[in-house]
C-alpha cells in the first residue's frame, strides 16, 4: 500500500472540537478510517489536553502522535496565525516505520539533551536511512515583571545531537513558540503533554525526506569580522561598536537603535567565500534585541565568535523567488512519489511582522498545494543542513518533501 497523507484545519475556539475538526479533515484527505501517525501544531491559545482529546478521539488509541504549539499554521488552502489555528497532518503506511524519541529537562541543559538524543536515535537500527524530524521547546523562561524572555538555544542541542550521530542523516528542525509574547509552550508526545522537552521523530523505510532552504536574503555588504561578542551578544564588529557599525553601514534604514531588533539579519556564507551566491550555503542570524548600555545586538543563537566574518543582509520583499525554488527540490524528488509536504517557516516572514502585502506562505500554497498535502507552522527557529553542518537559522523557510 502506498503511504497515504491528509491535513486538516480548524480555527475553532473550543479545543476538543478544533481537534476533532482537524483530525477528521485530515483523515477525509488521506482518505483512511486509521492512520499511524498525526502530527500536531497549535498555538498557544488551545488548551493541550483538550485538543489531544480531541484529535486522539478521531485518530483512534494506537496512532503515534507529536507536536508542539506554533504561532500559527496553514495547509493548501488555509492560513492563519495568532488566533486558534490548528493543523493536523495524519499519515498512514504499510511501509513506512515511525519511531519517537524524547529527552526532557532542556532548560540549561541544550548540549547534554542534545547528546542524550542523540544517543537515543542512534540506539535503533533503521530500514534504510532515517528521517529526522526534531522539534524542540523554544521558550526557557519569561520575566513577567521585566518583560524580558530567555530561549532555549539550538546551536548546543545541534551540537550535542551531532556529537552522538556523527553523521547527520537528512534532517530538519524547529524550535516551538505558541506565541509572540513567549508565553509557555506544550509539546505532544503520544499521550504524554510536555515541557522543556526535545523530540525526534524518525521515519524510515522506504520514505525519504528532501529539503530545501527558502532564506529571501541576499548580501548588501561584504565581509566584516565579529571582534568581541560574549554568549548571544555581538558586542564589535571590525573594532567598533556593534549598533555603531550597523548605523554606518545601514543608518539611513533605521531612525533609532530600537529598530534594529528582528529587521538587522547577519548572514554566514557556509560555501566559497567569493563564489556566486547561494543562499543554501548561507546561516541567517536576526537580531532580537540590543543591548543599550554595551552598544551590542543581542542574537537569537550564541554562534557568533570572535572572528566570525559575517555579511549584513538586506531581505526580499518579493516572494515569487519561491515558487522557483520548488521545482528545484522536485527534482531531486525525481522519480519518486511524493506524498507530504512539511513547511518550517519563520512567524517573523508573515506579512502582520514583515510588513509586505502578501503572505509569503501563499506561494508555496500555490506551489505545492496541487500536488500533494502540506502542513505548514510558523516557527520560532528554524533547523536545517547549511553546507556540511546542521545549523540553526533564522528568518528562513524550510520546505521538506516526504516521498516513497
Amino acid at each position: 500500500m502506498a503511504t497515504k497523507a491528509g491535513v486538516g484545519f480548524s480555527e475553532n475556539p473550543k479545543s476538543q472540537e478544533a481537534g476533532i475538526e482537524a483530525a477528521r479533515a485530515a483523515m477525509s484527505e488521506a482518505g483512511i478510517k486509521d492512520c499511524h501517525l498525526a502530527i500536531i501544531y497549535s498555538t498557544s491559545r488551545h488548551d493541550p489536553k483538550e485538543l489531544r482529546d480531541g484529535v486522539r478521539s478521531v485518530i483512534g488509541k494506537d496512532s503515534r502522535l507529536i507536536g508542539g504549539y506554533a504561532i500559527g499554521a496553514f495547509t493548501r488552502d488555509r492560513l492563519g496565525y495568532d488566533g486558534y489555528q490548528v493543523g493536523v497532518a495524519v499519515l498512514s503506511s504499510d511501509s513506512m516505520t515511525i519511531d519517537m524519541f524524547m529527552e526532557k529537562e532542556l532548560r540549561d541543559n541544550e548540549l547534554r539533551v542534545g547528546i542524550a538524543l542523540g544517543n537515543q536515535v542512534k540506539s535503533k537500527t533503521y530500514d534504510g536511512t532515517p528521517n529526522i524530524i526534531l522539534m524542540y521547546d523554544s521558550v526557557k523562561d519569561k520575566h513577567l515583571e521585566k518583560m524580558v524572555f530567555n530561549l532555549n538555544l539550538a546551536t548546543p542541542l545541534i551540537e550535542g545531537m551531532g556529537q552522538s550521530l556523527g553523521t547527520w542523516p537528512p534532517t530538519a528542525g524547529v524550535g516551538m513558540l505558541g506565541d509572540w509574547q513567549c508565553n509557555p509552550t506544550y509539546q505532544w508526545f503520544d499521550d504524554s503533554i510536555e515541557q522543556q522537552s526535545a523530540m525526534a521523530l524518525v521515519l524510515h523505510g522506504g520514505v525519504r525526506m528532501d529539503t530545501i532552504i527558502m532564506h529571501g536574503c541576499k548580501p548588501s555588504s561584504g565581509y566584516h569580522t565579529i571582534t568581541k561578542a560574549e554568549h548571544n551578544t555581538v558586542l564589535e564588529i571590525d573594532g567598533k561598536r556593534a549598533v555603531d557599525a550597523v548605523a554606518e553601514l545601514l543608518g539611513d534604514a533605521f531612525t533609532s537603535w530600537e529598530e534594529y531588533s528582528f529587521f538587522v539579519t547577519l548572514g554566514v556564507n557556509r560555501g566559497d567565500r567569493f563564489g556566486e551566491f547561494n543562499e543554501e550555503d548561507y546561516a541567517n542570524r536576526l537580531v532580537c534585541g540590543v543591548d543599550k548600555d554595551r552598544g551590542g545586538l543581542i542574537m537569537f543563537e550564541p554562534d557568533l565568535k570572535v572572528g566570525t566574518e559575517v555579511q549584513f543582509m538586506r531581505r526580499s520583499i518579493d516572494f515569487k523567488y519561491m515558487g522557483e525554488r520548488v521545482p528545484d527540490l522536485m527534482e531531486r524528488v525525481g522519480e519518486r512519489n511524493p506524498f507530504f509536504a512539511l513547511y518550517i517557516d519563520c512567524a517573523g516572514r508573515a506579512s502582520a511582522y514583515s510588513g509586505t502585502e502578501g503572505e509569503e506562505a501563499e506561494e508555496i500554497q500555490k506551489a505545492i498545494g496541487s500536488r500533494m498535502p502540506l502542513l505548514g507552522m510558523y516557527s520560532g527557529v528554524e533547523i536545517a543542513r547549511v553546507g556540511d553542518e546542521m545549523q540553526a537559522l533564522d528568518w528562513t523557510g524550510v520546505l521538506c518533501i516526504f516521498s516513497e
